[in-house]
């Protein structure tokens, strides 16, 4: 198969069938290899592989060089890719990182254009990065991405990003377009560096010291550069802001129209002081009156029975605000973090036609920070034995004395009652400590050159990640079982309580040392990556000469084999399990607070191969009125994926038309793909327990009165049971861009350009959803069948008695949903771009350069799936209550992140020794839609009664001396600057430290000194 396969990529790229492409000049390799007085001359621009061909102003391109990533002021790829305005949220960072189960440690992601994580192709000098170990669930679909931050913003000699659709050109993840970086390469002479930051009014600091040195030899016709890094940050805690103290943010909203909306207090259930059940009946046999408790301080009201020292219960399931836990408590905001990263860039000319090149590098971070204590999980609940020691309804007597814990005032039989503990978080464990280190390494070889006239590049790739996530201070939940029920006074207490005066903030009688430690485990997670990619290319610039100028073709193939693996702890894959002794209830993880999660892996071999024309039409010696140049590229594109047994062909055809000089139309078409990633793919079956609302009960329950509204309906911890699957097939996306380029002959030096995009994705990979699922079951019970993915127990007598009179048939406990990895849904996304760049004649009072990018989403439309219109067609026929919804469909615009308007711009002035930088981020408004009005406004606006939150407009400061003369100190540069000028916060948001991490930063003003010395 694979051998018929081969014969018909090398025939495709033999035959040339035509693709799109829309690039400017050349293909990004070649820029290692080129000197910097070279680079200044010819820009090399990704998104044509046609060496030479001269196809400037066709695509939409963002280039950012040296000058404009030092405006950014970012210290790290993540904040250096996040200056870009079209880049989109970035969902792995290091506040997002609250679960063993999500992206930790030193991450970023790239997502252009808010199309998902993993629909952008992230290239190094032209190739392909590997994906990072880690993943996370993103709209509940495991995603991948390359870790931006292998990138040291001090290697880099330009940034190019292409603003379309390339995968006829660059294969699968380039849906929503391609991110190339160009390092520093080539260099003759070296530099040493000294960067040092800190934030205003905190602890927080970092410091860097970088270095390279690049030097000819053979005689000139070899190069060997070489450079590395250090860099170090402390971290901040998450009391140091405002913002992210305190889970409870009411206090920030006085004044404001959601003064006192309860959606901003996000203390947890789960705290110190426990939820329990007591095991026995009638509930009459407790001064409670239920089987149902949690504890508080006495002092609070609602009290029904003394516990002693100073706590006491209080009937019912869910604590009150009052009671509930801060688990930001002793948290970490912004990690402790070291990187080091080296390189080696080398080139050789072995003749005057070929030229050898080889690339090595290695990255490692480690990262350390402080979350929330362990606290367990609804859907497993703890069962503590009649004859545990601090068991407060324990037996009478023990031993034949009496029992001193065992409460008085209650009938409970001598012999005690069992316990079951629904709520609880070990405080006095400890905050969790993450600790993440990662190490990847990457080797290019290759030749390029000439036959000819032919140009040909042919190289190999090979590159592995591997991440160590280590968290410690987490809990066993069968030796924690084991605690509790021990007979001794060395047993665990839970019902002891935590801090009187406030509930939230620690927990002041905690359990001895000793008896937490016996309990107390660090879990492991383990994941790696590697790539292997060999590619040969051919492009010739002048194959035909045309009467408009020279016929450009390119072609090649590809075999790229991508592996990944993720072991995780035994106590969380199967291996080491808990069984309640108390219950005798199966769970497959034994650590509190996580599912189980089984070791994943799997590997993906993919054959491909494209091929390129530009064909110029018109040039301007044709004298054809309003035609001063027209020219047209036609690409395509073959992929074949082994794993999945299936096959893509996309077209892509893009055409410029200049009117008259300075005045140039471009417009392009493509189609897409994307394959489903290897853990979409490969995953078995992985369960998590989410509360979700059982709205077939709940609806039985407001049809009998017991409840006023679905929306009352309390939240259960539900199974979901997810799982990959081969039979899925590749995204298909179809992409459009229309542009116009204005270069007026009155304004030498300025570049004016403007972009229409639009991308229709289809079959989207995702799940249901479970509690979409859930109420999918509702809605065709009310019609007299059922959902099967909702896996119910047989009724009992109380849920037979539960539904009597209310018209549902009988429903038992839902025991699992069945919510597999699907083709769903489809999208449609537009916007606009508008760049400008101005070159400012001088006239003498130096040198100014002005650049404008700016990104507006005009709208982000997803559709729903055959399941999803069932359920959006029962509420829209009001078959369902008006409580239930459908979220993640519909208009998706400013809603939960993609704001409208994304900008940044800088001003720079040179004169002589001196440099001073001005820059500029604009993000906009959006809806946060976990805030909801407690009443409601009547309003067209779907959107109103969600929180808005703020836009924000950060500026940026830098002022530069270089030394120039004869002494020792001369190439020696002292830059002073300092990032969010006004010390800005990030928007209020209700998230969990209080402000979306995906678009903005909590690091406030920083003050950066830097030091640099050329040799």
């Amino acid at each position: 198969m694979a051998t018929r396969l081969f014969r018909k990529l090398a025939l495709l790229s033999t035959t040339g069938l035509m693709t799109a492409t829309m690039a400017h000049a050349q293909d990004a390799t070649t820029p290692a290899v080129q000197s910097t007085e070279d680079m200044e001359a010819t820009i090399v621009v990704t998104g044509s592989q046609i060496q030479g061909a001269q196809i400037n102003d066709v695509l939409p391109v963002t280039v950012l060089d040296e000058q404009q990533i030092e405006n950014t002021g970012a210290s790290s790829g993540d904040e250096l890719f996040r200056s870009i305005p079209q880049a989109g949220t970035v969902a792995f960072n290091e506040q997002n990182a609250t679960t063993q189960n999500n992206v930790r440690g030193d991450v970023g992601s790239v997502n252009l254009r808010d199309l998902g994580t993993g629909n952008t192709l992230l290239l190094m000098n032209g190739r392909r990065m590997n994906l990072h170990p880690g993943f996370q669930t993103e709209l509940l679909v495991p995603v991948v991405s390359p870790d931006t931050n292998e990138i040291a913003p001090g290697s880099v000699r330009r940034i190019e990003v292409l603003r379309d659709g390339a995968s006829a050109i660059y294969g699968a993840d380039a849906v929503a377009g391609v991110i190339n970086t160009v390092l520093k390469g080539n260099m003759k002479g070296g530099f040493l560096e000294a960067d040092w930051r800190a934030s205003d009014g905190t602890s927080l600091y970092s410091y860097s010291i970088n270095g390279g040195l690049g030097f000819d030899f053979g005689g000139g016709r070899g190069n060997l550069t070489v450079y590395g890094g250090h860099f170090h940050e402390n971290g901040l805690g998450a009391q140091k802001r405002d913002y992210s103290r305190d889970d409870d943010r009411t206090r920030l909203l006085v004044g404001t129209d959601f003064e006192g909306e309860a959606s901003f207090n996000n203390r947890n259930t789960f705290g110190p002081f426990g939820q329990f059940d007591i095991q026995t009946s009638p509930n009459s046999r407790t001064p409670i009156n239920d089987d149902d408790f949690y504890l508080q301080p006495s002092s609070f009201t609602g009290c029904r029975m003394d516990f002693r020292n100073g706590i006491c219960a209080r009937n019912g399931e869910t604590p009150t605000t009052a009671v509930r836990y801060n688990t930001i408590f002793g948290n970490t905001l912004i990690s402790g973090k070291d990187r080091y990263n080296a390189m080696a860039l080398l080139n050789y000319e072995l003749s005057d036609s070929v030229e050898a090149y080889f690339e090595g590098s290695y990255y490692r971070s480690e990262n350390k920070r402080l979350n929330d204590a362990s606290a367990i999980l609804s859907a497993v609940p703890v069962g503590i034995s009649r004859n545990a020691y601090w068991n407060p309804f324990g037996p009478t007597t023990v031993s034949g004395v009496a029992n001193p814990n065992r409460l008085p005032g209650t009938t409970i039989p001598s012999t005690g009652a069992d316990v079951i503990m629904e709520r609880y978080r070990f405080v006095d464990a400890g905050n969790r400590t993450v600790l993440v280190d990662k190490d990847a390494y990457r080797l290019v070889g290759g030749l390029r050159g000439n036959f000819g006239a032919w140009e040909f590049d042919t190289g190999f790739v090979y590159s592995e990640s591997k991440v160590t996530d280590l968290e410690t201070n987490r809990v066993s939940l069968t030796a924690m079982q084991q605690s509790i029920n021990r007979t001794t006074s060395d047993a665990y207490n839970p019902f002891n309580g935590g801090c009187i005066e406030d509930p939230g903030q620690g927990d002041c009688t905690p359990n001895p040392a000793s008896v937490i430690d016996t309990f107390r485990i660090n879990v492991s997670r383990v994941g790696g990556t590697s790539l292997a990619l060999a590619d040969f290319k051919i492009s010739r610039d002048d194959l035909i000469v045309l009467p408009a100028g020279n016929l450009g073709v390119a072609t090649g193939v590809e075999w790229r084999r991508e592996t990944f693996y993720d072991d995780r702890d035994a106590r969380l894959d199967g291996t080491i399990t808990f069984t309640d002794s108390v219950t005798g209830v199966f769970n497959g993880s034994d650590v509190a607070g996580t599912s189980p999660s089984p070791d994943t892996d799997g590997t993906r071999t993919v054959y491909s191969a494209f091929a390129e024309l530009f064909v110029p039409v018109v040039s301007s010696d044709m004298n054809i009125p309003l035609v001063e140049d027209f020219n047209v590229q036609m690409a395509g594109r073959i992929e074949r994926f082994e794993d999945i047994d299936a096959t893509a062909v996309v077209p892509r055809v893009a055409a410029s038309w200049t009117t008259i000089p300075g005045v140039t139309f471009r417009g392009a078409w493509s189609q897409g793909f994307r394959a489903p990633n290897l853990v979409q793919v490969n995953d078995d079956g992985t369960t998590r327990s989410n509360t979700r609302d059982d709205f077939v009960v709940c609806q039985a329950q407001v049809r009998k009165g017991l409840l006023s509204s679905l929306d009352a309906c309390p939240g259960a911890g539900v199974i979901s049971f997810r799982s990959g699957a081969r039979s899925l097939k590749p995204e298909d996306s179809e992409s459009i861009n229309l542009g116009i380029v204005l270069e007026p002959k009155f304004m030498p030096g300025l570049t004016l350009t403007a972009d229409y995009w639009q991308v229709k994705q289809t079959a989207l990979v995702g799940t249901f959803g479970d509690d979409n699922a859930i109420a999918l079951d509702l809605l065709r019970r009310l019609g007299g069948s059922t959902n099967p993915n909702v896996i119910r127990a047989a009724p009992t007598a109380d849920d037979i008695a539960l539904f009597t009179g209310t018209g549902l048939t009988p429903a038992g406990k839902i025991v699992q949903v069945l919510d597999p990895y699907l083709n769903l849904d489809s999208r449609v996304s537009k916007g606009w771009d508008i760049g400008m760049n101005y070159k400012v004649p001088d006239f003498g009072i130096g040198q100014f350069r002005l650049r404008l990018n700016a990104a507006r989403l005009k709208s982000f439309v997803q559709s729903a799936g055959v399941d999803g219109e069932e359920l959006l067609a029962g509420i829209a026929a009001g078959k369902l209550p008006a409580d239930v919804t459908v979220g993640g469909l519909g208009e998706l615009l400013e809603i939960d992140g993609r704001p409208k308007w994304r900008v940044s711009g800088s001003v720079n002035w040179e004169s002589g020794p001196v440099e001073i930088g001005l820059f500029g981020q604009y993000t906009g408004k959006v809806w946060d839609t976990s805030v909801v009005r407690d009443i409601l406004l009547v309003s067209d606006n779907p959107n109103a009664n969600y929180y808005r939150v703020k836009d924000q407009f950060l500026t940026n400061l830098s002022v530069s001396y270089t030394i120039d003369n004869d002494t020792a100190l001369s190439g020696t540069r002292l830059r002073f600057a300092i990032n969010n000028l006004f010390d800005k916060d990030p928007p209020l948001a209700d998230e969990t430290y209080g402000f979306y991490s995906e678009l903005y930063t909590a690091r406030g003003r920083v003050f950066h000194v830097e030091l640099r010395k050329k040799f």
